[in-house]
């Protein structure tokens, strides 16, 4: 195949990794940063990575407008926040074409949205399976790997796609998937376990994983994530080695629930211990979470299927109470959920 010219929009610590790793393999990256003193900056010092695939620098062209894009491109990589989505999507609609694909890269469950925007055949689905946190404009850190999956609504392949596998390869090992959808939801499903028992605590899970209280809330979001996917016909499958959700639906006993707590505990203090989730991060900037697409999407769904959520409901409620400076972070804020547990 060709040489493919690919957009990444948004140089954060999801863009920034892939946008790196991707120009380290050799492919032609392009990068759109609409913050103006971000673009700045890494034009003039490039882009920094370290963490788990060891240090990197890549120096990709920088442009800071959709004025200034030159170009069609082949591949358009979406790698900004849920809340900016819709005006990504959109922005990049005179710089591709019929064949273009178009990825999004938030987590959460999204890409009917995007395929509104782009189109369905265009539209592209991943499921991430790595973390990073960004430091300074130009400074990433890769925090974990894993595996990720991409895939479109209908399940198909085609030569574009399989090309744009291979350059994800680049990043970590990717497989394409009929079954998109359920691998999102597994991911979900983690997602809103690390960032919400750390965004009410004010902790990593590291440090909050050896209280009972922060055990049993993780078991109760996965559980409710579960009863939830049930209601929409969605088989959920393992995340990673360990969490397999499905085991969380056999039986309410002491003693297995004591076995979940302790797998819980394995992999919070494990691969995840020392990160700051991205839902923390954004708390202590000042800034708006993505809290719709993780407990909030789950409540919603539940509200839309007719059954109750209350733990994820609450969640949502307090993280919402955290952006407005109406709640402080704290490990106090876990006795709120023994009533509901």
């Amino acid at each position: 195949m060709a040489e493919k010219n690919t957009l990444i929009v948004g140089a954060g610590a999801i863009g920034g990794t892939l946008s790196v790793l991707m120009k380290d393999a050799g492919y032609p990256i392009d990068i759109l940063e609409v913050y103006p003193g971000a673009a700045k900056e890494i034009r003039e010092k490039g882009l920094h990575l370290t963490g788990v695939k060891g240090e990197k620098y890549a120096y990709p062209t920088v442009y800071a407008s959709t004025e200034e894009l030159v170009k069609s491109y082949d591949y358009v990589i979406i790698a900004v926040k849920y809340l900016n989505l819709d005006a990504a999507a959109k922005s990049i609609l005179p710089f591709i074409h019929e064949k273009s694909l178009v990825v999004g890269m938030q987590n959460g469950i999204c890409t009917a949205e995007l395929a509104e925007i782009v189109g369905r055949d265009r539209a592209v689905g991943c499921m991430i399976g790595f973390g990073a946190t960004k430091h300074s404009s130009t400074d990433i850190e890769m925090t974990s790997g894993g595996e990720m999956f991409i895939g479109t609504l209908d399940g198909g392949t085609s030569a574009e796609l399989e090309h744009l596998c291979k350059m994800y390869n680049a990043v970590l090992n990717t497989k394409i998937t009929p079954c998109l959808l359920n691998k999102q939801y597994s991911k979900l499903i983690i997602n809103c376990c690390i960032n919400a028992v750390a965004a009410i605590t004010g902790k990593t899970l590291g440090e909050i994983l050896d209280d009972k209280r922060a055990q049993d809330l993780f078991l109760a979001i996965a559980r409710e994530g579960m009863h939830i996917a049930k209601a929409q016909g969605i088989d959920v499958p393992k995340y990673g080695l360990l969490l397999d959700y499905r085991l969380l639906m056999l039986s309410d006993a002491a003693w297995y629930n004591n076995i979940c707590k302790l797998i819980v505990k394995l992999v919070g203090k494990g691969k995840y211990a020392s990160v700051k989730p991205s839902t923390l991060q954004s708390l202590l900037r000042g800034e708006k979470t993505e809290i719709d697409i993780f407990n909030g999407y789950l409540a919603r769904i539940a509200g839309e299927k007719g059954i109750e959520a209350p733990v994820n409901t609450l969640l949502t409620k307090m993280i919402r109470e955290i952006e407005n400076g109406e709640r402080e972070m704290s490990a106090d804020n876990l006795e709120e959920f023994r009533a509901l547990i």
